[in-house]
């Protein structure tokens, strides 16, 4: 089918450049989702296996979590959720039509901080049984469209896009490759090989990651969901799983408190020791202020007085001690002590922490400060049996959790020097998921049962379902199983956890309840409470809850109806019960829908047209007593050219069931001027047709451009039927410098129609390039083969970028000859208003282009063949193909090598009779000979070369060349 395809592209485009005027229809009926063109480079890496994981983070291709080993404890709860398969339908009984409806990916991207969580499904999938499930292909990128970056993805119907620049959206396009439903071919046309597999995509998805401090908390979440009534459909949402340890996240932030300041106040039971400073200040019958420092003798010096012995002192104590002291010495005096700069003293921290060692810290560190400087616990260390060791003998035990959940420190005793703090390996977990308000995985300790597990995490949040509680257990006989818990029920709360249980608060049911809603052309549609005996009039309670043009005729209650809750439709007369009517104001169930349509949505609206010349023709609303004259204002006005003696109204009338065309002639200034007799009134469905003054030309259509070689170049006006022969009589005729063979001659209406086309051509073709860059590891049969078809679908899309730029210029290939020759010949058209017509100098060079060893320009020889200049290039490359050459004249026709044919034959350029092959064909001034290059190596890069002819084709419609795909 792609080759029947691409033989119709070369068809179009050969009819497009020989007779441009015509148009030709391509077939665009594939869907938008099947648009798009991959422009990166190649990867043949299967990121989810990580057996070639050469990409950088920027490319995407990290390993998922969920294939690595040794997974932290935060990850191996989310690992536990059962893997859904897609069940493939299979369909023994295929139909033509259902293979020609292609499967369709369904795909979902939830954004997260520098990364996407990407899930699809795939609908319409038929395939045989035993045949491998699809493999897919992620293409993404930044511009809609056009992705630059190509993952293999494999089986899997999840995976995280990693390494993502925040802010900025990115585009997701998944391919799905399937092995084809087809059987023994029964079904394909005789002369088309066997379809091998199919390929289908998905939907674009845009997404842009954010950071976690901007996406919003769980609660900021469930403020932001939008509300559902039974009506609506509402898909459950998937049970995350992806939960942290607690408490862990404390240490990461906690540099203050691994740094105690040195001035920090102190208590009196501060215990003095060498290192510490003290400053005493005397006043009265003795006076000075002393900074002292507690030497290693744990003594102070003191001006004549002599040391003091102040080592394993108090800090209270430290005052009586020195004021007894100096009072051997002094009387009548004041005295004050205080602490300056603290001693250090070192601590060990050691076990499951993140950084073990020895460290020196200030005298009124504690344990926790220890911790910090420490890092803090590893994951795989406990937070809630922390002991403090003292020369040997177990001095503390400090559980963290008291702090975390409580706020008590009462065991976060003082450090002392030699301290050693242990942190030994986790104890047994648990995790709590769902509607919780602090969802984690915590460390047990003693017996917790069910509801200290639950008031670890903070209770249940008000969606939680305390009637659906689920507990995941590992049982060493049955392996994982589940018990379903309900927290009414006597004893439920006692339930004792086990270690690495996983308990599941699920949601309550989403849709509201107790509502009903009101929808359509009302002043204030939404939800609404439902209370018992409710009717429609407490929705509706007067004209003024309802917005103009209601149809008050008939409005509707859709119901659902128990137990099954099957749908119903109920319709009212809604005018009625505005109006009081207690039989048609009926009774309100909970989760009715009160709809109210408006007019335009019930009632055929009526309308009138108009047409011709006037500004702003088309249809439009009629009202009662509209006339002739209302209508043309309605369209703006008369254009200047209207004919005013006569416009035509048609109209239909109705005689016994059939309907008749009446016709009715207006004199259209006689009814602008208001007269009754032609300004009729109008009825529902008239046409009214206003027509144009013969041989009226606009400005637009009055004017031809003639450039070049006449005698008077310039803009001419033309009139209508005038042939291009009288346009040049009027521009005065050739220069003896008029190169004829080389004139060119463009047209509006031609550059539009070609435009058109190409557009067409290059989108198809774009498509047709990402299709063979996701069949492109597949279909290779060996390295080179991959190498060389890689570099073609590169040099394709280089192509395609090169040719988005250009506009087809609309050229008309036209022969000019002698005045009296050219003269009601085949080739003096009839001009039309925008027309240019270019005649050049005589050129004196002939252009050699594409792969030949020299690609330049040559004096032009008068009868030399075209194996002449060939040879003065320096002849083919070893990659062209010589067998498709051809000759692009400078009056814009082609002349090929399929075209000639050996023998003698009358050469029309030359205007002489000429004898041999295409190599022997005289070439003419401004004449260009292309070589292309050769791609005949693989059948598959001869398709390549098919899609290479049409961008030459295509490149030839807007006035250049593309010799190559390099």
């Amino acid at each position: 089918m792609a080759r029947f395809k691409l033989i119709a592209y070369l068809l179009i485009m050969s009819v497009l450049l020989v007779t441009p005027v015509l148009s030709a229809s391509l077939d665009d009926q594939e869907a938008p989702e099947n648009q798009g063109v991959y422009l990166g480079e190649v990867r043949n890496e299967t990121p989810l296996t990580g057996a070639q994981n050469s990409g950088s983070p920027a490319d995407g291709l990290q390993a998922s979590p969920r294939t690595q080993k040794g997974l932290p404890l935060d990850g191996q709860f989310g690992a536990l959720r059962t893997q859904k398969t897609d069940k493939l339908t299979v369909d023994s009984n295929l139909s033509q039509k259902s293979l020609q409806k292609k499967p369709k990916i369904i795909l979902k991207a939830v954004p997260g901080d520098s990364m996407v969580s990407l899930s699809w499904k795939v609908n319409g999938l038929s395939q045989k049984p035993g045949d491998p499930g699809p493999r897919y292909t992620l293409f993404y990128g930044i511009e809609s469209g056009r992705y630059d970056k190509k993952l293999e993805i494999g089986a899997v119907t999840e995976y995280k896009l990693r390494f993502l620049r925040n802010n900025q959206i990115y585009y997701f396009k998944v391919q799905g490759t399937a092995p084809s439903p087809l059987e023994n071919n029964e079904l394909m046309p005789l002369d088309e090989p066997a379809q091998q597999e199919i390929t289908f995509f998905s939907n674009e998805q845009s997404v842009i990651p954010v950071a976690d401090e901007e996406q919003g908390s769980l609660l900021e979440k469930s403020f932001s969901t939008k509300t559902f009534t039974l009506q609506d459909k509402v898909e459950a949402e998937p049970f995350n799983r992806t939960l942290k340890q607690f408490g862990y996240d404390f240490f990461k932030n906690s540099l203050a408190a691994a740094t105690p300041l040195d001035n920090a106040p102190v208590g009196a039971d501060y215990v003095l020791g060498p290192g510490d400073s003290l400053r005493i200040d005397l006043w009265g019958s003795v006076q000075g202020r002393y900074d002292l420092v507690v030497d290693r003798n744990g003594e102070v010096t003191l001006p004549r007085v002599g040391t003091v012995r102040v080592w394993g002192a108090s800090f209270g104590q430290a005052k009586e001690i020195i004021s007894k002291a100096i009072s051997r010495y002094y009387k009548g005096y004041e005295l004050n002590v205080s602490l300056g700069r603290l001693k250090s003293i070192q601590v060990f921290v050691v076990g499951e922490v993140e950084s073990p060692g020895a460290y020196s810290v200030t005298s009124t560190a504690t344990i926790i400060n220890a911790l910090s400087l420490a890092g803090g616990p590893a994951k795989s260390g406990s937070l809630r049996t922390i002991r403090l060791s003292r020369a040997g003998k177990l001095v503390q035990q400090v559980d963290l959790y008291d702090m975390f959940l409580s706020g008590d420190r009462s065991t976060d005793i003082r450090l002392e020097n030699g301290d050693t703090v242990f942190v030994p390996v986790i104890g047994p977990v648990a995790a709590v998921a769902g509607e919780v308000k602090r969802p984690a995985i915590f460390e047990l300790k003693n017996k917790t049962t069910l509801g200290d597990l639950l008031a670890m995490a903070g209770g249940s949040s008000a969606s939680g379902d305390l009637g659906r509680i689920q507990v995941e257990r590992y049982d060493q006989k049955s392996g994982r199983v589940v018990s379903d818990v309900k927290l009414g029920d006597l004893g439920a709360s006692a339930i004792e956890i086990m270690d690495r249980d996983m308990v599941k608060v699920f949601p309550v049911m989403k849709a509201l309840r107790q509502v009903v809603s009101l929808q359509g052309n009302v002043a204030r549609p939404g939800d609404y409470q439902f209370k018992q005996g409710m009717r429609v009039s407490d929705l509706i309670p007067s004209f003024t809850a309802i917005l103009p043009d209601a149809y008050l005729d008939a409005a509707q209650v859709l119901r659902m109806v128990p137990p099954d809750f099957h749908r119903e439709t109920v319709v009212f007369n809604l005018g009625k019960v505005l109006s009081g009517d207690a039989q048609e104001n009926i009774l309100l169930n909970e989760q009715d829908t009160v709809k109210v349509f408006s007019r335009l949505e019930m009632v055929d609206k009526p309308t009138v047209s108009i047409n011709g010349m006037v500004v702003n023709p088309g249809t439009y609303d009629y009202y009662p007593n509209m006339t002739v004259r209302d209508l043309v204002a309605a369209s703006g006005s008369l254009k200047r050219n209207a004919y005013m003696e006569k416009a035509e109204l048609t109209r239909i009338l109705m005689d016994k069931g059939m309907a008749k065309v009446e016709r009715l002639d207006i004199d259209l200034a006689k009814a602008m001027a208001g007269d009754a007799s032609q300004n009729l009134t109008l009825k529902p469905d008239d046409v009214f047709i206003v027509r144009g003054i013969q041989e009226w030309l606009d400005s637009s259509d009055r004017l031809i451009n003639v450039q070049g070689e006449v005698r008077f170049p310039g803009v001419y006006s033309v009139s209508k039927g005038e042939k291009l022969s009288s346009i040049l009589k009027r521009a005065g005729g050739y220069t003896d410098k008029a190169y004829l063979k080389g004139a060119r001659f463009f047209r509006k209406s031609v550059q539009r129609d070609q435009q058109k086309r190409m557009d067409e051509i290059i989108q198809r073709a774009e498509q047709d390039i990402m299709k063979k860059q996701g069949e492109l590891a597949s279909v290779a049969a060996s390295r080179e083969e991959l190498d060389a078809t890689k570099a073609a679908l590169e040099g394709l899309q280089k192509n395609l970028e090169k040719l988005k730029t250009l506009k087809a210029e609309g050229r008309i290939v036209i022969a000019l000859a002698k005045l009296s020759e050219f003269e009601n010949s085949a080739n003096d058209v009839e001009v039309q208003g925008g027309d240019l017509l270019d005649i050049p100098a005589k050129s004196s060079v002939v252009n050699i282009m594409g792969q030949v060893y020299n690609q330049t320009s040559f004096i032009h020889k008068p009868g030399e063949q075209l194996s002449f200049y060939l040879e003065k290039a320096g002849g083919s490359t070893r990659d062209a193909e010589s067998s498709e050459m051809y000759i692009i004249r400078a009056d814009g026709s082609v002349f090929s090598r399929q075209q000639s044919s050996f023998g003698i034959k009358w050469d029309d350029e030359s205007r002489s009779w000429t004898f041999g092959s295409f190599m022997a064909t005289p070439l003419q001034p401004g004449d260009t000979l292309v070589v292309p290059q050769k791609l005949e190596r693989t059948a598959w890069l001869r398709e390549i070369k098919d899609i290479t002819q049409i961008l030459a084709n295509v490149a030839l419609t807007a006035g250049t060349v593309l010799v190559g795909l390099r």
